[in-house]
């Protein structure tokens, strides 16, 4: 796939997906909003109700004791026909209503049928009491009006009293209930700019929803306010908004799986990148050695070459080098390639790294000195011994020592430390080669990655060396780490676990 084909994939894939985001925040924004609406329009319809049974409550109460004070008086205690068919006492008729009412409001589990009774009779009894007032002014005459004198200069009650006896609590959330509220809730009671009621933890818990509702008592000479406030609110709304979790979820699972596609497909550029590099430096490996064994061979062909046995001799060495050169190549792929497939057993045993590495140094000096350059060794650890596999263990130093010979644009000069930190051993390589750039670090232990050198393929390998020497080395315990800057050399420090630590050795490697 060509990297603009990839760009507005993503780019199509990306507009779909914070579509589909923007459509979900704002679903979920309405839902909020209409579950807030909700609760606000049940709230405010429970406190509607608790507060009209309590003004109903007074106002039977207030029919009930004015009653009582129009008993005192001479006319008062006659009976009057005030429902057109029985004459009675005033006040045993409104006891008949009055008693019933208020046992009623009274009763937290009223149904709507009970409150339809209440009203028609409320209402009839107000018609009553108007029929009783026309009569008893008509025979009080003048002295009605000393009547009302008397009853007006009554104290008035207050708010508190009125209210006194009621359970606001189990009213509030009777009514809320019935409305499909169900959060905790606080409440208080205001008469002017005091609080007379208030439930336990009203000052202690806030809230920033608030409701209040006013009540009148006495002909609106008594105001008051009803507070109701919802201190875990939010917390009830969300949750019924948390209903629309899984679509969130599937949401999230698309973008993540976009994510994930789009650096699969990255990578698998970026492979291929990598790939293509690799065969041009495998055709590069390959074609050399070919071509000189077919030119050797029709020399001896064409008879170009002397017959005699040191030219024979001279062809047939050549030969002989080029074909172990090309097997030496063709092996390293397959080994990569095996383990690539399937899986490798380590021969673990005690391996003295000191004389490892002494052996190696030995064996690359000729290949520095041929180039004029130096190598050291400074082999200061005093405890060298770990658990390894010492095939494979040399053959992690050998590509390192390898690469800082190959990768080396002047004289090469090339150090190995070893030292010991705590229980471990640490072997450092350090060269003054070409050196890798920071952003390819990351990259070199990948397979047949090469630091790049443009079109140029002066440096035999395939980029097989780096990946193999890290399988290995955490495959016995270890880590490899490396410092490196352009133009500066580079340094791979391996660290590998003594003998006498713990060490964790997969004896079989899955590669």
């Amino acid at each position: 796939m060509k990297k603009k084909q990839i760009i507005v994939l993503g780019v199509v894939l990306g507009l779909a997906l914070v579509g589909l985001i923007i459509m979900q925040a704002r679903y979920f924004q309405t839902a909020f909003k209409l579950k807030k609406a909700q609760f606000d329009y049940a709230v405010n319809r429970s406190l509607d109700e608790v507060v009209a049974c309590i003004e109903e409550r007074d106002n039977l109460n207030e029919i009930k004791k004015g009653t009582e004070k129009l008993q005192e008086t001479e006319v008062g205690n006659k009976s009057v026909y005030v429902d057109g068919e029985h004459e009675e006492p005033l006040k045993d008729q409104v006891d008949m209503v009055v008693s019933p009412a208020l046992n009623l409001l009274d009763n937290e589990n009223e149904n709507d049928n009970e409150n339809e009774f209440l009203k028609q009779k409320n209402s009839g009894l107000i018609t009553s009491l108007q029929k009783y007032r026309q009569v008893v002014k008509d025979r009080l005459g003048t002295d009605y009006v000393l009547v009302l004198k008397k009853k007006w200069t009554e104290p008035e009650r207050s708010v508190e009293e009125r209210i006194k006896g009621l359970n606001l609590q189990s009213m509030l959330r009777e009514r809320l209930k019935n409305n499909g509220i169900k959060s905790q809730f606080e409440f208080a009671v205001k008469e002017g700019d005091h609080f007379i009621v208030m439930s336990q933890h009203f000052f202690n818990r806030h809230s920033d929803y608030v409701f209040n509702k006013q009540m009148f008592f006495g002909g609106n000479k008594s105001q008051a306010s009803l507070y109701l406030i919802f201190p875990e609110h939010l917390q009830d709304v969300m949750s019924s908004v948390f209903l629309l979790l899984p679509s969130l979820i599937i949401t999230l699972l698309l973008v993540l799986c976009f994510i994930f596609c789009i650096a699969v497909i990255i990578r698998q550029k970026k492979l291929s990148a990598i790939k293509n590099d690799f065969i041009n430096n495998m055709t590069h490996e390959f074609k050399t050695p070919i071509a000189t064994i077919s030119l050797a061979a029709q020399m001896m062909k064409d008879g170009a070459v002397q017959q005699t046995p040191e030219s024979i001799d001279h062809i047939a060495g050549i030969i002989r080098d080029e074909s172990k050169r090309l097997t030496y190549q063709v092996e390293k792929v397959l080994q990569t390639a095996l383990f690539t497939e399937t899986r490798m057993k380590l021969k673990l045993k005690n391996v003295n790294l000191n004389e490892v590495i002494e052996n190696l140094l030995m064996k690359f000096s000729l290949r520095v000195e041929d180039k004029g350059g130096q190598l050291f060794g400074h082999l200061d650890a005093d405890r060298d011994e770990v658990v390894a596999d010492d095939v494979h263990i040399t053959n992690v130093f050998s590509n390192l020592l390898d690469n800082a010979i190959k990768y080396c644009a002047k004289t090469p000069e090339i150090s190995v430390y070893t030292r010991n930190k705590g229980d471990e051993i640490i072997i450092s390589v350090i060269d003054n080669g070409i050196g890798i750039a920071a952003k390819e670090q990351k990259l070199i232990f990948e397979r047949f990655y090469r630091v790049s050198t443009g079109n140029l393929h002066d440096v035999k390998g395939f980029g097989l060396g780096l990946s193999y020497v890290k399988k290995i080395v955490d495959a016995h315990g270890g880590r490899i780490e490396v410092e490196s800057a352009l133009d500066k050399g580079s340094r791979f420090d391996i660290i590998l676990p003594l003998t006498s630590k713990k060490q964790k050795v997969k004896r079989t490697l899955f590669f």
